[in-house]
């Protein structure tokens, strides 16, 4: 009898793992694909930039981030944390480490903070 509790636990553990893995692989997808983002009040004046988040053949969150026309090299991002619909990526620019915080507003519009001074706001590229 005991053997046969023990097997069913064990069964129920496994099962609730794979779904708790699958849940967690998901985290993010509402971000995947490219931002028009705009970061207001800068010490240099306002900032556009794109942010583009995708996932790599592992299934993991990576990204990028450039100046709006793309002139300048996309910058990796060395970490993103997605929890819900909200999305925080890190980078280093310029020797400092940096942080964009994203909430969704609604399936095509972002709003949140760089480094939680400067208020930013995104709209999702749509590619034709």
């Amino acid at each position: 009898m005991m053997k046969k509790i023990s097997m069913v636990l064990t069964a129920m553990f496994i099962l609730l793992s794979v779904f708790t893995s699958q849940a967690q692989d998901k985290e993010g997808e509402f971000f995947v694909g490219k931002w028009n983002v705009l970061v207001e009040g800068t010490p240099n004046g306002d900032s556009y930039m794109i942010v583009e988040f995708s996932r790599n053949e592992d299934g993991k969150l990576i990204g990028t981030s450039s100046d709006e026309k793309g002139e300048t090299p996309a910058t990796k991002f060395t970490r993103i944390d997605a929890k819900g619909e909200t999305i925080t990526a890190y980078w280093v620019a310029q020797g400092y480490d940096v942080y964009l915080f994203l909430e969704k507003i609604n399936d095509d519009e972002v709003e949140g903070s760089l480094m939680d001074m400067f208020d930013a706001t995104g709209k999702r590229i749509v590619e034709e």
